[in-house]
């Protein structure tokens, strides 16, 4: 069944389960949150495919999620700041501009949990992929403590992929992917793949460094 959801579009995917907080200046998006309050709703967070956060009118990805309001704060000057979660994902239909901000018309979408069998296989894999991706991001900081810092993974196959997801530091349109992944197998394995990648990397980026040679002069 589809609905109508205002939308708000952000350079960042929020990620169902997840939590976020956010900032609201623009005079268009302090009229959504006004519009939500009166009506007892929530908005949809859209990623940017084109464009930009503030000004001109962004072009979003058709996948987004939707964001849960946990917590309003209403500024002296009319800004808003909100603690929210994101709850289901959604595909966007079409576009409208009715209102001064975007309103999209959108369907809900099921989360399935792919192939049964590989579940219990991969959430091992990814648990010890992303302790090994998070000591590669503290090693190429400096920080000490890099192999009793990780944090707790649920064992949830669902919120681990989303947890997982939405931990990662990559582009937009990587997480974005993550999020149009429809099985829960589906996204774990695209999480594994990606937290490889990553990790290769940062092994590449920390032999450079540890290898790197001051050039001495010789006058």
């Amino acid at each position: 069944m589809s609905v109508r959801l205002p939308l708000f579009p952000l350079n960042t995917v929020l990620f169902p389960h997840m939590p976020a907080g956010l900032h609201i200046f623009e005079e268009r998006y302090r009229e959504m949150i006004r519009d939500c309050q009166e009506q007892g709703t929530s908005f949809g967070v859209v990623a940017i495919r084109e464009g930009i956060e503030v000004g001109a009118a962004a072009l979003p990805f058709t996948v987004g999620t939707l964001a849960q309001i946990h917590e309003v704060e209403k500024l002296d000057d009319g800004r808003y700041k909100l603690v929210v979660a994101g709850a289901s994902r959604f595909a966007v239909e079409s576009l409208s501009l009715t209102r001064s901000y975007l309103i999209g018309t959108i369907h809900y979408l099921e989360d399935v949990r792919g192939d049964e069998d590989a579940i219990p296989d991969l959430v091992r894999r990814v648990i010890t992929a992303f302790g090994a991706y998070n000591a590669g991001l503290r090693n190429l900081a400096d920080e000490e403590g890099a192999d009793n810092d990780d944090p707790a993974l649920p064992d949830d196959p669902e919120l681990l992929s989303y947890m997982v997801a939405a931990s990662l530091n990559v582009e937009v349109n990587r997480r974005q992917e993550l999020l149009e992944e429809d099985s829960v197998s589906g996204r774990l394995r695209h999480c594994l793949r990606v937290l490889r990648r990553e990790s290769i990397f940062l092994d590449q980026m920390l032999a450079r460094r540890d290898h790197h040679v001051v050039p001495v002069s010789l006058n």
